[in-house]
């Protein structure tokens, strides 16, 4: 019987041990501490992003084009005039040499009349005679016709009868401006053409040119009285 008591006694005091040692806590599952975010070097500094606007016609810049000075032409002095006279005859004649020379007779002369109040017979930029419009500056009537355009020149063709002769008629254009008129025209002894220079006023200054050209006839170089 003595061993049965050992055992009961052996229990008993390991129960009691136990009991003052206290239960085994439970077992804690391992949380991994929170990873911290990689803070920015220390010489960047987060920039703020504005919020997105849409933009409005104040805010917008309006940009016109520029263009550079229009170049304008530079006249040239307006011709000497001779002075009236006090008596003036109806009509003046001015006789010259028809540009022309091949396709003309030779020993004659072209002539036209003009009223010398309205026209003044001079010498033109290039020192040759030509006719000079008293009251429409720059308006000049000179022989000679265009022999080469300038690039941009367009020319408009034209066939009219001006007097007793028939014209073929050369307007010269640019950007839709006339520049100059050229008229030729043949009485089948002469062969000739004139040019119609001007600024202004320009159908003013073609039809005063129309009268003087309807007058157009050949002379022999007996009668003709050159301008020297």
């Amino acid at each position: 019987m003595k061993r049965p008591l050992l055992r009961i006694a052996i229990y008993y005091l390991l129960i009691t041990f136990l009991t003052a040692c206290g239960s085994p806590a439970a077992p804690t599952a391992l949380v991994p501490a929170p990873q911290a975010l990689p803070s920015a070097p220390p010489s960047e500094t987060p920039t703020a992003i504005p919020p997105t606007s849409t933009p409005t016609l104040a805010d917008t810049a309006t940009v016109t084009p520029t263009t550079g000075p229009t170049p304008t032409e530079t006249l040239l002095p307006l011709l000497p005039l001779p002075t009236l006279e006090a008596v003036e005859p109806a009509l003046d004649v001015w006789d010259g040499v028809p540009t022309y020379l091949g396709d003309s007779l030779p020993g004659f002369y072209f002539r036209v009349k003009y009223n010398p109040r309205v026209w003044a017979l001079a010498q033109d930029s290039f020192g040759q005679p030509a006719l000079s419009h008293r009251g429409i500056e720059y308006c000049i009537l000179a022989p000679g016709g265009v022999h080469g355009l300038p690039p941009g020149l367009q020319v408009e063709h034209d066939i009219r009868k001006i007097g007793a002769l028939t014209f073929e008629i050369n307007v010269a254009m640019l950007n839709g401006q006339r520049q100059f008129v050229t008229y030729q025209a043949t009485d089948g002894v002469i062969f000739t053409s004139f040019q119609v220079n001007f600024v202004d006023r320009i159908d003013d200054c073609l039809a005063a040119a129309e009268i003087v050209l309807g007058t157009l006839a050949s002379v022999p170089e007996s009668q003709a009285t050159p301008v020297p």
